[in-house]
């Protein structure tokens, strides 16, 4: 059986009717006795406290590493960063990224650009892209649902819905599967297999999406149907080119007040050519010369400048008009491949 220390004072020692020398001897025990009682019972005291520290340190640890996200050791993949992809010169750039931190909700925005980094649909064919999920383990094993939605001919949107909050990164790959006509080959005779032609090979665009600081949080987010994307895709064209069309009225003002200096230093000139020398008389004529070819191409550039702003003009009125069909239900995007 264990022995449990209790403090002397509750032991019964002292007899009735002892003397003072046994009384005396008797206190001085009880109180050696209880100061070792007291010693003990305080090393118990700091041991118990300690262990419960360590304890609720730990639980701490667990609970914050099962809330909080874990670092990545990948970097995210920048705002509007151009990524090549295929063997067809197309890219994509991941436009916009929000998540909803309560529903588990994260919204990737994707723009595809040509060859030539134009939006025109021009070597742009979303039906033979195909999309391929990786890193966070919801995605993996499927506890986490997506939903490919394309919003335009060259836009399109993924949702994953029921992300874990501390989920650590989402890796959206895209591959081309468009046929590339320069692996198309032969039979050849065996006399020629000397000659070997490197395959290209497929180039993938890995875009990375990491749990981080830089990821926009919006508790407002919510699953939103194809017809509300595809519309708010349209709406946001809309005011792309209404943002160009301001840009290009801002160059054209400033086009035109380096005109009218340019134009002020060839007067200026003029006026002092009457006093030149013949020597001076010639620079001063090359110098005209220059100015009058800047003026030239600055109007030009606002000629340029104009024709764009009416070509945008007449993409926002056709974008009004599209607008109003996907407004009525028809939506007119391309489906992705399996």
């Amino acid at each position: 059986m264990q022995h449990v220390k209790v403090k002397y004072s509750e032991k019964p020692h002292l007899k009735e009717g002892a003397g003072w020398w046994s009384r005396t001897w008797y206190n001085w025990r009880v109180w050696r006795g209880n100061h070792k009682y007291n010693r003990y019972d305080q090393q118990r005291k700091s041991v118990t406290i300690r262990l419960l520290g360590l304890l609720g340190i730990g639980v701490a640890i667990i609970a914050y590493s099962m809330i909080m996200p874990r670092p990545s050791g990948t970097v995210s993949t920048k705002l509007n960063q151009e990524m090549a992809f295929g063997n067809q010169g197309a890219n994509v750039q991941l436009t916009e990224k929000s998540f909803n931190e309560d529903s588990g909700l994260l919204e990737l925005h994707f723009k595809f650009t040509g060859n030539n980094n134009e939006s025109t649909l021009s070597g742009i064919n979303m039906k033979r892209y195909k999309l391929s999920f990786a890193g966070d383990r919801y995605i993996q094993s499927g506890q986490s649902e997506y939903h490919i939605i394309p919003t335009s001919a060259n836009t399109m949107v993924v949702q994953f819905e029921k992300l874990k909050t501390n989920f650590q990164d989402v890796r959206v790959l895209f591959e081309d599967k468009t046929v590339d006509t320069a692996d198309i080959n032969i039979a050849t005779n065996e006399s020629d297999s000397s000659v070997k032609k490197t395959q290209s090979s497929d180039q993938l665009a890995t875009v990375i999406v990491n749990n981080d600081d830089q990821l926009h949080m919006n508790n407002k987010l919510d699953v939103k149907s194809k017809k509300q994307l595809v519309i708010a895709q349209t709406s946001d064209n809309i005011q792309e080119q209404q943002r160009h069309i301001k840009k290009d009225k801002a160059a054209i003002k400033k086009w035109q007040t380096a005109i009218d200096e340019q134009e002020e230093n060839v007067k200026s000139i003029r006026v002092q050519m009457k006093d030149m020398t013949d020597d001076e008389q010639d620079q001063a004529s090359e110098s005209i010369e220059t100015y009058e070819s800047k003026i030239t191409d600055f109007k030009k550039n606002i000629s340029n400048a104009k024709e764009d702003i009416s070509d945008e003009r007449n993409k926002i009125q056709q974008l009004e008009k599209q607008k109003t069909k996907q407004q009525n239900g028809q939506l007119n995007v391309p489906k992705l491949s399996e």
